[in-house]
């Protein structure tokens, strides 16, 4: 018979307590999930009048469990086996912080608890008792329920290490330790949360027939919108610190895990649109409905890829096998459920469409339809290595060609779609706009043709692509901004226009910054010591001295590399390290990058290679950071449509004295 083991002396039941929160937030999400089944399968318990309670109770005690999880993290309680191995007594309190989410347990249980914030404040909306938002809360309790019981039965984030406690942790992945951690996990896990709210809001529009499709598709849209919002932060973050962080100076390398926030983020920008769309037309909403299961379905799937193991990659949380067939199991019941449920309804969801092929609407459904092959197509490339592998037993990879020679098409035939579909009629063609952005195409070609000739040596498909769909995104956001203009009365709210057309001018910088990094820039990879200077695109670079560099939890060979400008005047110095970190003994290459508007100069710094040299690799960057630029302008352009509408000025409005003398 096993003995208990009892705790140590000072040490607290401070992770007991939050693993019996995550029971309690266990037991609220079912009794939520089950609120409206209950009546129907005749049983006389009424727990509906308190959906409402049991969805605020288990919101506290989820967003509870997280706190009580970042004080373990705080206190150095490393007889928590998740503590212990994700942080150590060096440990920067705000990495300490951060590592609350950066490992599988953890992450999960930030997502949980979004969740459960997420589904608190739905439940405050004034409309929360009508039958279409029980029904949205008790999927959403559903999820949740799923979710909770996978980190009890094989990811409990509050098991203990007993009786062996550490002395000291692991301490977090090296390169976790950035800030990229802080900011790139909670906003991609904020959108998948989003996405679930949307899936939950589908499945609840199926099941209500009280009330018309338009208007539970108006209420998905801010949900759609802010859940694209955070997708497209987390990726241009998630891509941003990859660039910072890895040492190599990519900054996107089509890998599985990459790929696995990718798709829901075209599947989330194809959501968006279809649900504008359909708010105007009244139309498309089965193609909403669909959109909304596909893209929560995608996020388990991702899920899966992450933490199953079947894919190797800095990325990835996890590679435990059961912990990856139970993420599957959860991604099946949701597809299946969902998808047979709207198959269910599609004849009613049904309504023809009577408009031109060159109307607005035919054309927001063609990007749609496009957004959805290039997700379908990256979601081959990256599980087509899996099935090869169980299906014949060998190994093979799909790289970058291959997503390059499909992806970058249909991101030019989407630009092409994005810029002209705002300067169309809707139901019905525009002839003499389509003269006007006949010549505008011939013109970009023009253009990015003299381009090709002047700066590349050979003709170059893709950068052909990439200079036209900029141009075009440009030339066609300043025509629609001039017509808008000019037709402006001074009523109404453009807030929406305003947004869209910075969006696309997002999306037109990041496709400039991506286009000239990958064409123009320059590399030196060479062994250089103290004294030793190289040239590379017209800057000098002058190895001054190494430095020996000790951090709390790391110590570091720095190098001091002089810049200077193509006028041989002082630019700055740059310090890429070599770092080892105390904890695990792990080396990692620390980039010295010098940012500017039009151009990054990054230096990276490998192996000693002599006594006094190493091997520094000396790249120039234009325009990248304009790519992050473009995916910040992106994410505040939706940001922007969630604000409360402007309360008209008072004196725009007549008052009483001139109202009185008007009459």
């Amino acid at each position: 018979m096993s003995s208990l083991v009892p705790l140590a002396e000072g040490e607290t039941m401070t992770a007991e307590i939050g693993l019996l929160l995550l029971i309690i937030s266990l037991t609220l999400c079912l009794l939520t999930a089950m609120s409206p089944v209950m009546p129907a399968c005749g049983v006389k318990l009424r727990l509906k009048p308190y959906q409402p309670l049991f969805i605020r109770l288990n919101s506290l005690a989820q967003v509870a469990s997280l706190f009580i999880l970042a004080y373990l993290f705080l206190s150095n309680d490393f007889s928590v086996a998740y503590v212990a191995n994700n942080s150590n007594t060096q440990l920067a309190s705000l990495y300490k912080l951060a590592a609350v989410w950066g490992g599988h347990e953890g992450s999960m249980l930030f997502w949980i608890g979004a969740m459960g914030i997420w589904s608190c404040v739905l439940s405050l909306q004034p409309n929360h008792k009508d039958r279409f938002f029980h029904y949205l809360h008790a999927v959403l309790g559903a999820i949740q329920a799923g979710l909770i019981a996978f980190l009890l039965i094989g990811s409990n984030p509050f098991a203990r290490l007993l009786p062996g406690i550490p002395v000291e942790g692991r301490d977090l992945n090296p390169i976790l330790q950035d800030i990229g951690l802080i900011l790139h996990p909670p906003l991609l896990f904020i959108g998948y949360v989003g996405l679930a709210v949307c899936f939950a809001a589908a499945i609840a529009a199926l099941l209500d027939n009280s009330q018309p499709l338009k208007q539970h598709c108006r209420l998905m849209r801010p949900w759609a919108i802010l859940a694209w919002a955070m997708l497209t932060g987390g990726n241009a973050f998630g891509s941003w610190w990859a660039y910072n962080e890895l040492g190599w100076g990519g900054w996107w390398f089509w890998d599985p895990v990459e790929n696995a926030s990718f798709i829901p983020w075209l599947v989330a920008t194809a959501l968006m649109h279809s649900l504008i769309l359909g708010e105007r037309r009244d139309r498309f909403h089965g193609t909403s409905l669909f959109l909304a299961i596909l893209g929560f379905s995608l996020c388990l799937l991702g899920t899966f890829l992450v933490r199953s193991g079947v894919v190797q990659s800095v990325h990835a949380f996890a590679a435990d096998p059961l912990r990856g067939g139970a993420m599957l199991t959860l991604f099946a019941l949701v597809s299946i459920c969902g998808f047979t449920l709207l198959l269910q309804r599609l004849p009613s969801l049904y309504r023809p469409v009577n408009s031109n092929m060159l109307s607005r609407e035919s054309l927001m459904q063609l990007g749609n339809l496009l957004l959805l092959v290039a997700a379908i197509s990256i979601l081959l490339g990256s599980c087509y290595p899996l099935l090869y592998e169980v299906a014949s037993g060998q190994s093979i990879s799909v790289g970058a060609p291959y997503f390059n020679s499909l992806f970058i098409p249909l991101t030019w035939l989407i630009c092409l779609v994005m810029g002209a579909a705002p300067l169309m009629r809707w139901q019905v063609s525009n002839p003499g706009m389509l003269r006007q952005l006949t010549a505008l195409a011939a013109i970009c070609l023009f253009i990015g043709l003299t381009l090709n000739t002047l700066l590349l040596k050979e003709f170059a498909a893709h950068f052909l692509l990439g200079s036209f769909a900029c141009l075009w995104l440009l030339g066609c956001t300043g025509l629609y901004l001039h017509k808008r203009l000019a037709a402006y009365t001074g009523a109404g709210d453009n807030r929406r226009c305003y947004a869209m057309s910075f969006a696309h001018l997002g999306v037109a910088l990041s496709i400039l910054g991506a286009t000239c990094s990958s064409y123009f820039q320059q590399e030196e990879l060479l062994r250089m010591g103290p004294g030793q200077g190289k040239e590379v695109a017209g800057y000098t670079f002058i190895y001054r001295a190494t430095e020996t560099v000790s951090h709390t939890s790391y110590s570091a060979l720095q190098a001091k590399i002089e810049v200077r400008d193509r006028r041989e005047q002082h630019l700055a110095y740059l310090y890429p390290q070599r770092q080892t970190f105390n904890s695990n003994a792990m080396q990692i290459s620390a980039a010295g990058i010098h940012r500017s508007l039009f151009a990054d100069l990054y230096i990276s710094m490998g192996n000693r290679l002599s006594e006094e040299e190493f091997l520094i690799r000396i790249s120039y960057k234009p325009l990248i950071g304009w790519i992050w630029i473009g995916g910040l302008i992106m994410m505040f352009a939706g940001l922007s449509l969630l604000l409360p509408r402007k309360v008209r000025r008072l004196s725009r409005a007549p008052s009483p004295q001139l109202a009185v003398k008007g009459a």
